[in-house]
């Protein structure tokens, strides 16, 4: 491309001093379009497959359900969600380990198992719908706590936000009753739950990001991978010992629905596999675009989610339907959480400026 067509070799010490100058600086410029067109390819690639996997991890577990598989106690769906997680660590083969505080990320692993925990029985019970929804409000969670925790003040456009999400999340609470006590339940498991993978993550980027007193930071693909090898351990200790003394809870389900072991094997394999893709796109659109952009990304996701929840599932399941009061709920807390994460954008360029004034009097 732009970078290959640049003078090199033979071609370049051909030419008089003077062009042979001018081909580097150009050949130097035409490489970094390059790199910035690869680049932006890269971050594109990550876009797709962090939407498209977050879309279908919520739809596999409605899958796992009709299949028969998702009972909420023996949880044979978290097992493969975990094993994809740990594969994050895939991506810091070249890093050093050992000289790691590690046991910090398995002392954070055991409270988000719990609360992940929460939110995936949940989502079996009240459906992809619903889950998506109350779901999306974990950026709002997030900022609440790091604001908790780094005790920054927030903006009327940030409270604004907050209370358009907490006002989604009213309704949507409401559309579950509807629906019945298992989607009410769910639903209440995911709103719990939600709060506590919030609270998880924000202690996870405190473990990874430079601000605080540490001395030592945990590159985020590390800290993934111990929480989800802390997981896989904890979790295979129950199925080993609850799961494998209840299969009736799991066979006799997966019988009635027709599911074969090779259609189960498939299901599994796509949660592994969409949660390593969705871990470490994350990861990387984290370091490229911010969490801003991130939370818009979670907004669509919902609405997308909501979507292809009635159109795949509302003829066997009547909680996954559409309903005026869940679309109600859905353009709240999708507004909520955009409308934050604009009002935290411009909050952010106003102490900036702010910031440069004061340096610009010091300098006086």
């Amino acid at each position: 491309q732009a970078a290959a067509m640049a003078p090199s070799g033979p071609t370049a010490l051909a030419q008089p001093l003077l062009a042979k100058g001018g081909a580097r600086r150009g050949g130097a410029a035409a490489a970094a379009a390059g790199v910035g067109a690869t680049s932006t390819a890269a971050v594109a690639a990550s876009i797709v497959a962090f939407i498209g996997t977050g879309i279908s991890q919520p739809l596999l577990m409605s899958a796992v359900r009709l299949a028969g598989l998702g009972d909420t106690t023996c949880q044979l769906y978290m097992m493969p969600y975990y094993i994809g997680m740990a594969c994050t660590g895939l991506f810091a083969l070249h890093m050093r380990w050992r000289t790691l505080p590690l046991h910090r990320c398995v002392y954070i692993a055991v409270g988000g198992i719990m609360a992940q925990n929460l939110n995936y029985a949940g989502n079996m019970l009240a459906g992809s719908g619903i889950f998506s929804v109350i779901y999306a409000s974990v950026t709002i969670w997030n900022a609440a706590f790091a604001r908790l925790f780094l005790k920054k003040v927030m903006t009327t456009g940030q409270w604004c936000a907050i209370f358009v999400v907490f006002a989604g999340l009213v309704i949507v609470e409401i559309g579950a009753h509807s629906d019945g006590s298992r989607a009410l339940l769910g639903a209440g498991m995911v709103a719990v739950g939600s709060i506590g993978h919030a609270l998880s993550h924000v202690l996870s980027e405190a473990l990874s990001s430079s601000q605080g007193s540490r001395a030592v930071i945990i590159p985020a693909q590390i800290n993934c991978c111990i929480q989800g090898l802390t997981a896989c351990f904890l979790v295979g200790l129950w199925q080993c010992t609850y799961t494998v003394s209840h299969l009736e809870k799991l066979v006799e389900p997966a019988r009635d629905a027709g599911t074969t072991l090779p259609h189960a094997l498939r299901l599994m394999t796509g949660l592994a596999v969409g949660n390593f893709i969705h871990a470490g796109t994350f990861f990387h659109l984290l370091t490229n675009i911010g969490a801003v952009s991130l939370g818009v990304l979670k907004g669509v996701q919902a609405a997308i989610v909501f979507s292809l929840a009635h159109v795949m599932y509302c003829s066997r399941d009547s909680s996954q339907c559409i309903t005026p009061t869940k679309g109600l709920a859905l353009l709240l807390v999708v507004s909520g959480v955009t409308g934050y994460v604009f009002a935290t954008r411009a909050a952010s360029r106003a102490a900036a400026v702010a910031a440069k004034k004061r340096d610009a009097k010091t300098d006086c």
